[in-house]
């Protein structure tokens, strides 16, 4: 009967805490900010340029000289940015060129190549 007790009282914490938490939001909402922007809608491509900032909660930089938005890639290619941070991402690559050239961020896998 203690058994019981014990697992019933386990099995209502562990049930209570799944139905009343809350699910994590994967959505990693991009900011940008730029002087010019031009999109195409057909190749779902936007590129932006002069001082590019972007917020999220993966990366942020400031003063990109250019940003190109590829939603069919889920890339973003950063041209030249200054303060680029890291903030949480799922992995790290580098690609053997210098850094100040490009850097590439993949929304879908996270992954920062460098």
């Amino acid at each position: 009967m203690k058994n019981l007790k014990l697992l019933s009282t386990f099995l209502l914490v562990l049930c209570s805490h799944l139905i009343f938490s809350q699910q994590k939001s994967n959505d990693d909402t991009l900011n940008f900010k730029g002087d010019n922007s031009k999109r195409n809608l057909k190749e779902k491509i936007t590129v932006f340029t002069g001082n590019v900032s972007l917020s999220s909660k993966s990366i942020s930089f400031e003063n990109a000289e250019k940003v190109i938005v590829d939603e069919k890639a889920n890339e973003v290619k950063i041209y030249k940015p200054q303060n680029f941070k890291i903030i949480h991402v799922e992995g790290l690559s580098k690609t053997g060129k210098n850094p100040e050239d490009v850097i590439i961020y993949n929304t879908k896998t996270k992954i920062v190549s460098i």
